[in-house]
């Protein structure tokens, strides 16, 4: 598996992860019709336009034997509070490539480029109810920092999420 920055002709393949992994990770914490109403061209366009203009985030690609298994997007925290605070975005993993490996590498590269850039913790949030999520960062060494809140934009309806923080040493 090799670590590299996503480029505007990753987005199609950054769109299959996307659509495959959400139908897969959120099948019964998500609305059935809107998992099956997601739409690879309407991702491909997505990412093909935030790839595409200068952000301060960053996308990372996880590449097996040239094929994309999955992406994390990172970079200032959105919350409203201490600059000195780093975010992932997105973490996408494809679920054929589920347990080798991806998720854990995506996110220790966004953990070592956040304290490369001088950040004193990283943050996510988390579905409320995605317990294998929750685990899953757990294991990283995430922990649940106390803040939830209610997402109402991502997908038309509104949903709980916890934010998970990891300091960095």
């Amino acid at each position: 598996m090799k670590l590299r920055t996503a480029t505007a002709a990753d987005a199609p393949a950054i769109a299959e992860i996307h659509v495959a992994t959400w139908r897969a990770a959120y099948r019964g914490l998500m609305p059935d019709d809107f998992l099956a109403a997601l739409s690879v061209d309407e991702r491909t366009q997505m990412w093909r336009n935030a790839l595409s203009r200068p952000n301060p985030s960053r996308l990372t690609v996880a590449e097996f034997d040239g094929v994309l298994g999955g992406f994390c997007v990172y970079g200032p925290t959105r919350d409203d509070w201490a600059p000195d605070v780093a975010e992932i975005y997105a973490l996408n993993i494809h679920p054929d490539r589920w347990r080798h490996g991806a998720g854990r590498a995506l996110c220790e590269e966004a953990y070592g480029e956040a304290a490369a850039r001088g950040h004193t913790s990283i943050t996510l949030w988390v579905m409320a109810g995605n317990a294998s999520a929750q685990r899953f960062y757990e294991r990283l060494g995430y922990a649940g920092d106390g803040a939830a809140r209610t997402n109402s934009h991502l997908i038309g309806r509104a949903f709980e999420e916890l934010r998970y923080r990891k300091v960095i040493a």
